[in-house]
């Protein structure tokens, strides 16, 4: 299988709200990778270290990341172009990006990748489904 077909991005929900934007970056070049958008394959945010106190829990990073790529969208639409000179976002421009209403299904799952209170099972049951 091709690279493309599967995309899982890892954020720590830990320290989320200092890494949103870069969060945010990696999520939205993933998907607009042409391969990704022609593929329709699912995008996963992984929302790790959720056995730390202040961590982020799966639905406040989706929504976070959702409202900082709409901004990112905006901002490349007005500034922004490919080689082509033509300039790519996603979905409808100055409209809130839902990750709901994009050609690749993006999920938000919680866990912990490492230590005593190891739980992975949200991402076992997301690659089950694939």
């Amino acid at each position: 299988k091709q690279w493309y077909q599967r995309r899982v991005a890892i954020t720590a929900g830990a320290d989320f709200v200092e890494k949103v934007r870069e969060c945010t970056e990696v999520v939205y070049e993933v998907l607009l990778n042409k391969d990704v958008q022609r593929s329709g394959c699912p995008v996963l945010l992984f929302c790790n270290k959720q056995d730390e106190e202040m961590a982020r829990g799966a639905t406040a990073i989706k929504t976070a990341i959702e409202r900082e790529l709409t901004t990112l969208n905006n901002t490349a639409n007005n500034t922004l172009s490919d080689d082509s000179g033509s300039v790519r976002v996603l979905g409808t421009v100055n409209e809130n990006i839902r990750f709901d209403k994009l050609g690749n299904a993006v999920t938000s799952v919680e866990g912990t990748s490492i230590g005593s209170q190891t739980d992975i099972s949200q991402l076992k049951s997301w690659i089950a489904t694939l």
